[in-house]
């Protein structure tokens, strides 16, 4: 009975993330060469009162809606990333992460952790022929889950040495006293890219 109850409690907080409702702007799309970029706003939607928590169970907490002034930070802290990286400076790469926190970074299918190791993996493919290429979106989605913390899925666009590659990403966002700076970056390019 124990374990079908917190399964049942863990089942209405994934509910609880998971749903919403969403909404759609687009945008003139700068950095994507003049195509719309589709951005979707994922946001909490009125609940019923919850039923009466199971003793021993976890706490439901329903995350609250997405603001739109948080979406549109969002939104320009990854319009930000895509210029800087579009720039070639890895220095300005690196100043769109966190710079106090811990930082994952799969870039491909290589995993880096901690600063140090993604701005050597920058600095090796800017050294390479293309150097680190353009960067823009096709679209993407955003989920806010606290007032500090949010994440966004979708797929992005690189081109580099003259060839066009579309690759899906998340990036988990933190808002610090610096902005909204990515946390967790998860770039996911075919071996070609």
């Amino acid at each position: 009975m124990m374990i079908r109850s917190r399964l049942l409690s863990a089942l209405a907080v994934s509910v609880l993330i998971a749903g919403g409702t969403s909404a759609c702007a687009q945008s003139s799309g700068a950095l994507g060469g003049g195509d719309d970029v589709i951005r979707t706003a994922r946001a909490g939607v009125a609940r019923e009162a919850a039923p009466p928590a199971v003793p021993g169970a976890p706490a439901t907490v329903a995350a609250p809606p997405t603001t739109a002034e948080t979406f549109d930070a969002v939104s320009d802290a990854l319009d930000a990333a895509a210029a800087a990286w579009t720039s070639g400076q890895v220095d300005a790469v690196m100043a769109t992460y966190v710079h106090d926190e811990p930082l994952l970074v799969f870039l491909g299918d290589t995993p880096l952790k901690g600063p140090d190791s993604v701005r050597a993996a920058l600095d090796a493919r800017a050294a390479e022929p293309g150097g680190l290429g353009t960067l823009s979106y096709e679209w993407f989605e955003t989920m806010q889950f606290d007032v500090n913390t949010a994440v966004v899925s979708g797929r992005a666009v690189m081109t580099r040495g003259g060839k066009t590659h579309r690759g899906l990403f998340t990036r988990i966002l933190r808002r610090t006293v610096d902005g909204w700076l990515i946390v967790h970056d998860q770039l996911a390019w075919g071996p070609e890219a």
